[in-house]
């Protein structure tokens, strides 16, 4: 009786360490080649990154008209009553798509619904 379950576990063991290894060989094949694909797409499309005058013009006008804004309150009221309802809806749902996304990695990160995880006191009495 116990050789046989030795036997079959020992079986489903090696099952389980073949697919492991197959779905990680393939997950290595597919980054290597995308990582490949990528960079010949880079390459024929001559991407670059921006130079240093162009990403100093974009945040140097966003960090000016935020000075703008910050100092003349009543100017930012009026920016933000122009929007559009419709962009409201819009970026607002994206925005709490976007937390729902981090909030859920966040509990994947810490493998726990509600508070971080103390590795100093046993497991059943951390009051967190």
């Amino acid at each position: 009786m116990l050789g046989r379950l030795q036997s079959n576990g020992g079986a489903l063991v090696g099952r389980v360490v073949n697919m492991t290894t197959k779905a990680v060989n393939v997950s290595l094949y597919y980054g290597k080649v995308g990582a490949e694909l990528s960079k010949q797409v880079y390459l024929k499309e001559k991407l670059q990154p921006p130079s240093w005058a162009d990403f100093q013009s974009v945040y140097l006008k966003l960090y000016q008209s935020s000075l703008r804004l910050a100092n003349s309150p009543k100017a930012a009221i009026d920016c933000l009553s122009q929007i559009p309802k419709n962009d409201l809806i819009k970026y607002g749902s994206i925005g709490v798509q976007l937390v729902g996304f981090y909030s859920v990695g966040e509990v994947i990160g810490r493998r726990k619904l509600v508070g971080y995880r103390t590795y100093n006191e046993p497991a059943g009495k951390a009051e967190h």
